[in-house]
């Protein structure tokens, strides 16, 4: 990594984010080692989508930089930019799925664009999809899913390559405690196998015991870290 920190997968400096006129976000630094999930809280507004956004590159910073898999944004080559895409998995609040695809498709195509073979990404697809619960809806699409089950479908496109780095935007908002806990424990499976998480989320008291670092947002500033 160009900061010399080989182990941090997702590190912050100084990093500021202006959308249009407003600044959203201020000042923020922090990093996220390998095998660590850091979750991050704050009221409506405070700027968690912003800071993932930022991370995954949709939004680069106005100020500062952010080096995520060894990567620094901004001014990464288009090279390295698709190394990192293909290392990470994204759910961010918008559930873009493939609407012309199944839900076994969508999932299948995600692990296929991370760079897996195809009889691999079709068997993974439609292992995670079982687990998520949507055995029964393998062949259903978008348009015909509910918004838990479309969140179910983004996740699972998300965590079937096993990737890196996971940024993951209130990925059990539409779930209910069940599913969540069936989703928490799918991602900590995944940092115990060393992949690194930067999520948002508003279950506070779910993900406390599963966290391994808790960052708090006020208007865009962090307010307080704790690990």
């Amino acid at each position: 990594m160009g900061d010399g920190s080989s182990c941090v997968n997702v590190k912050c400096c100084d990093i500021e984010v202006c959308v249009g006129n407003a600044r959203v976000i201020r000042n923020v630094t922090f990093d996220c080692l390998q095998g660590e999930w850091i979750v991050i809280t704050g009221p409506s507004g405070a700027g968690k989508t912003t800071l993932l956004r930022a991370i995954n590159g949709l939004c680069p910073p106005t100020a500062g930089k952010i080096w995520a898999l060894g990567s620094c944004i901004p001014g990464r080559p288009r090279r390295e930019a698709q190394r990192v895409w293909r290392s990470t998995g994204t759910v961010l609040q918008e559930l873009a799925l493939f609407e012309t695809r199944s839900a076994l498709g969508n999932v299948e195509l995600g692990a296929r664009a991370a760079g897996r073979g195809r009889d691999w990404a079709r068997r993974e697809a439609r292992d995670w999809l079982e687990r998520f619960g949507l055995a029964e809806k393998l062949d259903g699409y978008p348009a015909s899913l509910s918004g838990g089950e479309r969140q179910r479908v983004a996740l699972a496109r998300a965590v079937a390559p096993r990737p890196q780095l996971l940024l993951l935007d209130e990925p059990t908002s539409h779930l209910d405690d069940g599913s969540a806990k069936i989703v928490l424990t799918a991602i900590k499976e995944l940092v115990h196998q060393g992949a690194t998480v930067v999520m948002s989320s508003h279950r506070e008291e779910e993900v406390a015991p599963l966290q391994t670092c808790h960052i708090t947002l006020v208007e865009g500033a962090m307010t307080s870290i704790c690990r």
